[in-house]
Parts: structure tokens; sequence; C-alpha cells
């Protein structure tokens, strides 16, 4: 199904959408809708996660053969990714996950992290290029927070945070701009929208 009509008229869109939540709350399948949706001739999918999306993808219908995909194994990979020329020309950009490799408390890993969200919002902003990034999350308090979060909310035009609803459910919260709530199921076919 398209991505819900609710959540796009609350987005500031084209822009950056920064979507975090627990390990398999559907970050990477929310992501798969947008580019499903979006990539009419030319896209680029970032990858930290490994190469099992693309299975996902192609069973829910993304055509893969308008999909370049870029696996970073390093925080490096991220520097050769910022030095293409043909970034402006994509439909839409995905970075899943934007955070991975700041995780690992390397200062140099965090800085090239908030290097390239910085970077992806200037991509949007100069050249109104969508942008999804997945987030990894790490408990704050009682709740929990991206990893880097200071820095990637600075960069980011849309928050949203994806938690579990109930067995099958998740519920998805715009967080900026602020007010939207929404559940959705995964299915075979992707994301399959409750109450959009």
């Amino acid at each position: 199904m398209p991505v819900c009509r609710k959540l796009l008229e609350a987005l500031t869109w084209p822009g950056v959408v920064l979507v975090y939540g627990a390990a398999g709350v559907g970050k990477t399948m929310l992501a798969l809708e947008f580019l499903k949706d979006y990539c009419s001739s030319r896209c680029l999918y970032l990858t930290t996660e490994g190469l099992d999306f693309v299975k996902r993808a192609e069973r829910m219908g993304v055509d893969m053969s308008r999909v370049t995909v870029y696996e970073a194994l390093q925080h490096t990979d991220f520097l050769e990714l910022l030095a293409q020329q043909s970034l402006p020309l994509n439909d839409i950009v995905v970075v899943d996950s934007v955070n991975f490799f700041a995780r690992s408390g390397v200062e140099k890993a965090y800085e090239t992290t908030l290097l390239l969200a910085a970077a992806l919002f200037k991509l949007s902003e100069d050249y109104r290029v969508p942008v999804v990034e997945t987030a990894q999350v790490h408990s704050a308090g009682n709740s929990y927070e991206p990893v880097a979060a200071k820095g990637l909310e600075m960069w980011a035009h849309n928050m949203v945070r994806l938690e579990y609803a109930s067995p099958g459910r998740r519920r998805l919260h715009l967080e900026r701009p602020g007010g939207l709530e929404a559940e959705f199921r995964i299915v075979e076919g992707g994301v399959e929208w409750l109450d959009c």
C-alpha cells in the first residue's frame, strides 16, 4: 500500500525524515515504502545493515533496477558516498541506518555520521531530494532515543518514532512536526496502514 496519506500531508516534504525505534519495529519496511512510492527513475539506498533488504524490497514491488545499492562497511564509506556528483539526480535517498557506526563510540565515526546527516539535509534543501534515514536507538532514562540524537535531530526536517502497539501492530508517532499518530501492520507486501 502507498505511504499513509495523512502522514504525507503532515510531513515537510521533500525533506529529511528520520525514522527511529527499537530493533524489528519496522524502520526498514517504512523506508522501503517511501522508496517504492518515490523511486520513479533513479534512487539510492545506502545500507549499513547488509543486503537482506533486497528480497523484502522485491516482494514489496520495488523495481530494484532503478535502485543503486551502496553498502557501507565502515564509517569512511560515508565520505565516499558524499563525494559522488550524482547524488542530486536521485528521486529519493534512503540511509538504513544513518547512525550505525556512531554506536561504536569512535569519535571519528560520530563526526562522520553527523557530516553525512548535514550533507543529506543540504541535498534535500538545495535540490529538493527527499531523504529517509533510519536510526538505531539506545535507552535514555525510561524511554529511548536515536544514537547521536542531538546531532541527527538538528539535520532532520521530520522525526518519526515507531513502537510496538499490540501483537502484530506498530504505532507511528510523528514528533516533528508533531501531532500525528497512525497504526500499521507489516505484511508480505509491505506496510498495511490501519487508520489512514
